[in-house]
């Protein structure tokens, strides 16, 4: 892939960072934005919405600043088993030692973990695993004694309050909305944030209950399937293809597979997301030592690039940035392996095999096919008003930036994280075809990614517009 000198390298896969209390000060979401952040995601199980209001305020007056087109991914709490709340100062638990694990949600110690999922304790056996915290400490069951379970400690590590539980073998409770996934998602409609994580999904149409209640509340929000159930895996072609984006996530995936099955499983979601032509991100403890040093380790490192040679359009921090020490430095590294990754290597692109579906399909191929042959051209404007060509056009993975003009601030933001994209948010767009391109044209100029004499290919739906999702037109120029 080559680099022009006279433009600076536009970083392809996007960049998602958790806020949590050691980022959504205002001072350090704007070293976060100036780091390279595209995404911001919350965590609706660490918050309420009278909670969530200011934090989401200061996002938005963060990306402001900047005036650059950032989305808002929030996660729904659904239901997670988790340990209770923290008392005092994290602890460590040590290997060897015993814990007493019990129902309920009161204030864990060294000597109680408290469970908030009764019906899953109940189920609890001698030599049943219990995993905390991603994994990151592993208890084994050893008797019981009433509601209560004696423990020994496996895996020891610091614990905090409301962590994660997973119990192999033990299957969670069915996807079900409650009334505070409801809430939550009216708050999300409300606030007009650009994408609703959907945790614990198991089949699609987990997916297409979230998305009722969304209309419902006349929102437009795009959901993301995130996978963290085996149950979910064994369906994930289903399930991409009624999502609008995919998330890896690691964490709670890894605690139900074996370890070593977890990168093909990463590499068959990536490649259902790219099939249904929807983004994909990949999530959890990808820098995961940036959480306490200021440098990752070398296996990291590599984690990262793999994740951008398999085709991801998306790799999200989270501890990292939500808790972690070096918030800012933990984005400004991953932004420098990603570029370091795309300079040197191809990313994965769409086989050839796949035949293209529809005529927008069959126009963005042209058109990076086009870019490709053709050195002179230097980008690809996407004329879109639901974000749908920019998408198509991004499904093709061409080597020039993807500069997605649209009339709609909100596609602008949803666009933040589609792999290559560059969006754009005019006030309006003009009334005829040559002055639409003309404008288009001015705006690519603006964004300092293409240069005076450059060439771009430009497309856009001209016959059917402002009809969206009808991209059929390609036009070439000189700017």
């Amino acid at each position: 892939m080559r680099e022009r000198t006279s433009v600076q390298w536009h970083r392809r896969a996007k960049i998602v960072a958790t806020v949590g209390p050691a980022s959504w000060d205002e001072s350090i979401l704007g070293q976060l934005i100036a780091a390279g952040v595209d995404v911001f995601r919350v965590n609706a199980a660490h918050n309420t919405p009278e909670e969530r209001g200011p934090i989401v305020a200061r996002l938005r007056a963060a990306a402001s600043r900047v005036q650059r087109p950032i989305a808002i991914l929030q996660d729904l709490a659904s239901w997670k088993p988790r340990t209770g709340p923290l008392a005092g100062e994290p602890f460590r638990l040590i290997r060897e030692t015993r814990v007493r694990l019990v129902p309920g949600s009161e204030p864990i110690t060294p000597e109680r973990i408290s469970i908030d999922d009764a019906e899953l304790v109940a189920q609890l056996e001698p030599g049943h695993r219990v995993l905390i915290s991603d994994g990151l400490i592993e208890l084994a069951v050893e008797a019981r004694e009433g509601a209560e379970l004696v423990a020994r400690v496996l895996r020891g590590g610091e614990l905090r309050g409301r962590q994660g539980v997973a119990v192999p073998g033990v299957l969670g409770r069915p996807f079900q909305l409650s009334d505070r996934d409801r809430a939550d998602i009216a708050f999300a409609v409300e606030h007009e944030l650009e994408y609703i994580g959907v945790s614990f999904v198991t089949k699609p149409e987990d997916v297409q209950a979230v998305r009722q209640v969304v209309q419902e509340c006349g929102g437009r929000a795009r959901l993301v399937a995130k996978i963290e159930r085996p149950e979910a895996l064994a369906a994930i072609r289903e399930i991409a293809r009624l999502s609008d984006a995919i998330m890896v996530a690691r964490g709670d995936l890894g605690v139900q597979l074996s370890p070593e099955e977890v990168p093909i499983a990463q590499k068959r979601i990536i490649a259902a997301a790219r099939a249904a032509g929807i983004p994909c991100i990949i999530a959890t403890q990808m820098l995961e030592s940036m959480t306490t040093q200021p440098i990752p380790t070398r296996a990291e490192v590599s984690d990262v690039a793999n994740a951008v040679l398999e085709g991801a359009d998306a790799l999200m921090l989270s501890a990292e940035t939500a808790t972690g020490q070096y918030p800012a430095e933990a984005v400004a590294m991953m932004h420098r392996i990603i570029v370091a990754t795309e300079q040197q290597l191809s990313p994965a692109s769409v086989p050839e095999s796949d035949e293209p579906t529809t005529i927008a399909a069959a126009i963005a191929r042209t058109a990076t096919d086009l870019a490709r042959r053709w050195r002179a051209v230097r980008a690809i404007v996407a004329i879109t008003r639901s974000g749908f060509t920019a998408r198509e056009v991004a499904r093709e993975r061409p080597a020039v930036p993807i500069i997605a003009v649209t009339c709609d601030s909100y596609i602008a933001r949803q666009l933040a994280l589609v792999w290559g994209v560059s969006p754009l948010a005019l006030p309006s767009f003009a009334e005829t075809s040559e002055e639409l391109i003309e404008q288009a044209a001015q705006a690519a100029h603006a964004t300092g990614l293409v240069c005076p004499q450059d060439h771009a290919v430009f497309v856009a739906s001209l016959r059917y517009f402002p009809e969206p999702g009808h991209a059929d037109t390609l036009h070439l120029r000189q700017l």
